[in-house]
């Protein structure tokens, strides 16, 4: 069965409890990370530090980055159910459009190699 003969018979599939269901766009643990992400992002943004110098990046990365990186890792670990699902992981690995990972080892464009059929 190719991929367009999967995804038009998943929903039958999913019903006979030969796959599992899609989760549907919004409810999926990956956007539900995405959230958690962005919040953190957020929140680092707008909060003053009160040290300085070196301190000040060692209060931000207790405070925010390390909680947002081990979410990051998480959520790029997880397959993409929709296409909500790699939009998000698009947005994480990029650092909302600042840059762009390593086309041979950053984790969305293996992925996104992986569904297209492994194109290059």
């Amino acid at each position: 069965m190719n991929r367009r003969a999967l995804l038009k018979a998943a929903p039958a599939l999913a019903m006979a409890g030969a796959v599992p269901a899609m989760a549907s766009e919004g409810d999926t643990p990956i956007l539900r990370l995405f959230r958690q992400h962005q919040a953190i992002n957020d929140a680092a943004m707008v909060h003053v530090c009160v040290a300085t110098g070196k301190d000040e990046d060692e209060e931000l990365d207790r405070l925010f980055y390390r909680e947002r990186d081990r979410i990051q890792d998480e959520m790029m670990a997880l397959p993409c159910t929709c296409a909500a699902d790699f939009a998000a992981k698009v947005i994480v690995d990029t650092c909302n459009g600042g840059l762009f990972s390593d086309w041979e080892t950053g984790a969305i464009w293996q992925e996104a190699r992986a569904l297209t059929g492994g194109a290059a």
